[in-house]
């Protein structure tokens, strides 16, 4: 069996690249499971007592509003957030509550693709949540969680007829060290999009402003970054714009990367003729440098101030003068 692999960025392309390898006739597509990161979250929480940790407090503080919160009522808000999050999917999934895409986004696979019930995923994760309010320790949590994590995903698989699958979920990247822990040998494939594209993108949707947004970008690309090893063979970064302008080539390297045989070009076929339209070259084409019409001077300012230096070692702009 080969190693699991899971797929990160924000407004990047992920979507597109899940629903390709999801029509592999070998892999399962297993997206988006947000109450997986609320739940490494937790894990974060408890176990590091330095930087790591410290920057999973001070966001929830930030997202609540109580600088005076504690760890532990920290890690009881990522609990009630997880159910949250596994009945909000359960909604976008039986077209109760919207999925947060633009709409333009059409998958032959759906905006979100998971085939458990969330009653089944609540009951899954009961051991792993006791263990937590019992005050365990991660050397019985972590085991827990990927007891949990590897029931769900097997079960999701099973019910296509396969036995291998493949996660997306936006923020996931981040637990590189706490996925490595739980499974082992992991591999991670990072999109990333040009940060003004995405601020746009994000703003759009109404998710940040576009300070929040500019910080975002770059804080999630230095941290996925800062947990790979130098010359690691698992870990994949893609740039959204070779997908979108080269898909067939794209999902070729993506194959490769994750050791499987498979035809890219029956795969966008497949994507083509399920979604018609949603995934073509020209209209991906046309999304691309949307910010230069969309940012204004001082959003352009705030994004400097913030990412430039990002922006510039990533090729998207040479200096400041954009």
């Amino acid at each position: 069996m080969r190693p699991p692999a899971f797929i990160g960025g924000f407004r990047s392309g992920s979507t597109l690249l899940i629903n390709y390898l999801g029509l592999h006739p070998r892999l399962s597509a297993v997206y988006e499971t947000k109450f997986l990161v609320d739940l490494l979250r937790i894990v974060r929480l408890i176990r590091d007592n330095g930087e790591g940790a410290g920057r999973e407090l001070d966001f929830l503080r930030g997202w609540v509003g109580r600088q005076g919160l504690t760890r532990a009522e920290a890690v009881e808000i990522m609990i009630k957030q997880a159910v949250r999050d596994i009945s909000l999917t359960q909604q976008v999934l039986d077209g109760t509550a919207p999925d947060g895409k633009a709409g333009h986004e059409r998958y032959a696979l759906g905006t979100n693709h998971i085939l458990w019930q969330a009653s089944e995923a609540l009951e899954t994760i009961g051991p792993f949540v006791e263990a937590v309010r019992a005050g365990h320790g991660a050397s019985t949590l972590l085991p827990a969680l990927a007891s949990s994590l590897q029931a769900l995903f097997a079960m999701h698989a099973a019910r296509e007829g396969k036995r291998e699958w493949v996660n997306k979920t936006p923020e996931i990247l981040r637990f590189q060290p706490e996925l490595r822990q739980m499974l082992g040998r992991v591999r991670f494939i990072h999109l990333i999009r040009d940060g003004r594209d995405v601020v746009h993108s994000s703003v759009r949707l109404h998710w940040w402003s576009v300070e929040t947004g500019s910080r975002a970008w770059k804080l999630f690309i230095d941290e996925v970054r800062a947990h790979v090893s130098v010359g690691s063979q698992d870990y994949l970064e893609l740039r959204y714009e070779d997908l979108v302008t080269d898909h067939v080539g794209t999902l070729r390297r993506v194959l490769d990367f994750l050791d499987i045989d498979g035809d890219p070009e029956a795969m966008v076929a497949a994507q083509e003729r399920l979604a018609p339209g949603s995934t073509s070259r020209s209209e991906a084409e046309a999304r691309m440098g949307q910010w230069r019409s969309a940012m204004t001077a001082g959003d352009r300012a705030t994004f400097k101030a913030i990412a430039n230096d990002l922006l510039i070692s990533l090729g998207y702009a040479s200096d400041a003068d954009w």
